[in-house]
């Protein structure tokens, strides 16, 4: 059963980021151009996915693709993102059968422990 996301409410009444530790939890330690991906499990509509990095980390990632670092000294369009911190994602692709997943890539010179924690949004 995923976690669902509820916020915690501070001492006023407020929401706080004070998420339920989810059940849904990977991690992994990718060395210098290591690659993993993630496939979302089927058990909820949609996702709120928490990334979580190694401190100077640069780490890319893509959705439904494979993730790259930059290649030159000019900006080019790209399919990823240089350590987001959460994003919504759907459980399936455009498609509706296809499962979402995310593809990490370290393109750093030296390992980085990568924590990737999902929360049912749906």
């Amino acid at each position: 059963m995923p976690t669902p996301l509820h916020f915690g409410r501070d001492n006023q009444g407020y929401n706080a980021f004070a998420p339920t530790p989810s059940v849904n939890k990977y991690s992994a330690t990718l060395p210098a151009a290591g690659n993993a991906t993630i496939t979302l499990p089927a058990t909820a509509q949609s996702w709120i996915v928490a990334f979580s990095y190694t401190p100077g980390s640069n780490i890319w990632v893509a959705y439904n693709t494979s993730a790259a670092a930059p290649a030159g000294a000019t900006f080019a369009a790209s399919n990823s993102e240089l350590n987001p911190g959460s994003r919504e994602l759907p459980t399936y692709r455009i498609d509706g059968t296809t499962s979402t997943t995310i593809n990490i890539l370290n393109g750093g010179a030296s390992s980085s422990d990568i924590s990737v924690v999902l929360y049912a949004n749906s």
